[in-house]
């Protein structure tokens, strides 16, 4: 059997991924593609933030094209747009519109667009076509959540929260019949989840209505990855609810372990645990994400620990945030990146063989 007939069949039963935002240059794109296969990765996540949006759109499509040519699958991401995703820079969108920031508990604009505004939303409506014109396979919503003060904070002030701007505080009087509080309870937190939700769905939904196709020839897919820390402050709490959105996909979570951390098998195994149950009750792909960024000098076998234990929990759709131990980002950098893409390149080896 040919490498690239045996490839394709580990693409079918098995996930292997990892993010990528280092280059915008197209031949070191290239060069690292190459790599990214190398290490035995089927698919890539590029993120896709405004700034990519707003300057590099017919770039984005180049790399897509380059990452399609080196037989990856491409992954879409909405870096850090609006301010409500995951990601490490920063929103134009938000300082352009000051009206579509959320409001604090406290009454202050913050630097985070409201999910409930619709401006924000058909904004992102056309993220989605971009994403879409650009050739994604998978959208990728990643860590959709509303305003994060420091947690600990939070957890002593009940007033540091959000979003209580007008359309918020209207849509949850008209959900739980009251005034909304300045003090965050439980019929808050359930507002902020559901309106996750259906922030969630829409987008979910209008991807759909598109009918797009991907590079496989199947519709493009949706993808979420949870928040795995203190849902209640931000994120989503009953993950169950956003898996029963028809048009998503995949349900994962990154439950990345803080350095030192003694038992990474201990750590993730109760999240794999989790999604996997979730993904047979509501018919989705699940998916794990493994931490390839901040891994100190010495520690790198950690990251085999947390993909084997994923696997062994049936998870089969395992990614990695993010390219070459994040080397390219002073800020979330590991001790020695090349050793820690090595590490991951080598356990991703270990499952193929299982094929």
């Amino acid at each position: 059997m040919s490498n690239k007939a045996r490839f394709g069949i580990i693409s079918k039963m098995l996930k292997l991924g990892i993010s990528y935002f280092g280059s915008r240059i197209q031949r070191h794109v290239k060069e690292d593609m190459a790599d990214v296969v190398r290490h035995n990765c089927n698919f890539v996540v590029h993120t896709f933030s405004e700034t990519d949006l707003e300057f590099y759109k017919g770039t984005m499509k180049e790399i897509v094209e380059i990452s399609h040519g080196a037989g990856l699958e491409v992954w879409i991401d909405p870096w850090a747009v609006g301010g409500v995703f995951g990601g490490e820079t920063y929103s134009k969108f938000i300082a352009q519109h000051l009206d579509v920031r959320q409001i604090s508990a406290k009454g202050e604009s913050l630097p985070a667009a409201c999910l409930n505004n619709k401006k924000f939303r058909l904004f992102m409506h056309s993220w989605i076509d971009a994403s879409l014109e650009i050739g994604s396979d998978v959208l990728f919503w990643d860590e959709p959540h509303f305003y994060l003060y420091p947690l600990d904070e939070m957890e002593r002030d009940l007033t540091l929260w959000a979003c209580r701007c007008d359309i918020c505080r209207q849509a949850f009087k008209k959900q739980f019949g009251y005034e909304m509080p300045v003090e965050l309870n439980r019929d808050v937190r359930v507002f902020k989840e559901d309106s996750i939700v259906d922030f969630l769905k829409e987008m979910c939904d209008y991807t759909k209505g598109h009918r797009a196709v991907g590079s496989s020839g199947h519709s493009i897919k949706n993808a979420v990855c949870f928040l795995p820390f203190k849902g209640e402050l931000g994120g989503i709490m009953d993950w169950s609810k956003a898996a029963r959105i028809d048009s998503l996909d995949i349900v994962g979570v990154d439950p990345y372990w803080r350095p030192g951390e003694k038992d990474v098998a201990g750590f993730v195994r109760p999240f794999a645990k989790k999604i996997q149950e979730l993904s047979k009750k509501y018919n989705k792909e699940g998916q794990i994400w493994i931490l390839n960024f901040r891994i100190k000098k010495g520690a790198e076998k950690d990251v085999e620990t947390a993909v084997m234990t994923a696997h062994e929990e049936g998870v089969r759709n395992l990614a990695a945030w993010s390219y070459l131990g994040t080397g390219c980002m002073s800020y979330l950098a590991s001790d020695d990146p090349q050793k820690v893409w090595d590490m991951l390149g080598l356990t991703f080896k270990k499952l193929c063989d299982k094929v």
